[in-house]
């Protein structure tokens, strides 16, 4: 017979999570962060893994208007006082150009063998990539193509809490090899950065998107309660209207 664990429970007097008494071991004695950590690897993190997690969370939650804003957004519109519907329609569009390219990012970065030569498995990679027709996910911006700001930032406290450099020093020669193959700048992005430091504390790939999303659920909160004193919905889908107008299709 299979025996299952379930990851809480909740009985008359007390909630259990992970094995953790939730109102005497956890509540007002960790960090939301470190409650993130809990659910998704059935420990606590270290200081050094929980600084990393927090800042890619931090790092990932907010970046304008991006098409997830928009859409949660223009949701509300059409259905307001439905936060969850219009949370979820922005949660939709995670994918592999929005917020979904850390787990695209850290499978490459995870699953690099060590045996071969590593300059000349990131061009095999890249060109594998580029002839399937793909973009090389974590490179590139199309706003910071200077290099993206919280790259910089992310780096900076890898070094600081002295975070293993190994898939850091992977994504830089496969940055090498797409700009080599290419012949333009694609700097490390702020999803390449973030997988890059989220493979080396230990988190699996398949679990990269996870971490984005829950990000960005906060930030799109953000947003709906923004759109409430501040709305910009309306103005959004007159824009989009001016600069796609209607034409008939021909006849002839």
């Amino acid at each position: 017979m299979t025996t299952h664990q379930t990851m809480g429970e909740a009985t008359s007097d007390a909630v259990a999570v992970r094995g953790r008494d939730l109102s005497h071991e956890l509540i007002g004695r960790i960090t939301f962060t470190d409650m993130v950590a809990l659910e998704i690897q059935a420990q606590l993190p270290g200081e050094q893994e929980r600084r990393i997690l927090d800042a890619v969370l931090v790092a990932l939650t907010e970046h304008g208007l991006t098409p997830t804003a928009v859409v949660a957004r223009l949701t509300d519109l059409g259905a307001p006082g439905a936060l969850q519907g219009a949370v979820a329609a922005g949660l939709l569009g995670a994918g592999d150009h929005f917020l979904g390219a850390l787990d695209g990012c850290g499978r490459i970065l995870q699953e690099w063998p060590e045996e071969a030569d590593p300059q000349a498995h990131a061009r095999t990679v890249v060109t594998d990539m580029r002839a399937a027709g793909f973009r090389i996910p974590g490179l590139g911006h199309p706003t910071h193509k200077d290099g993206d700001p919280r790259t910089r930032a992310l780096y900076a406290l890898a070094d600081e809490t002295e975070l293993p450099s190994l898939t850091r020093d992977r994504l830089d020669m496969l940055r090498e090899a797409a700009e080599e193959a290419s012949g333009r700048a694609l700097p490390v992005n702020v999803d390449g950065a973030g997988a890059a430091l989220l493979s080396a504390i230990g988190l699996p790939w398949q679990i990269l998107r996870g971490i984005a999303l829950v990000a960005r659920t906060a930030g799109l909160v953000g947003h709906l309660w923004d759109e409430t004193s501040r709305p910009t919905a309306a103005a959004l889908w007159a824009a989009a209207e001016a600069a796609a107008p209607y034409r008939a299709p021909s006849t002839g």
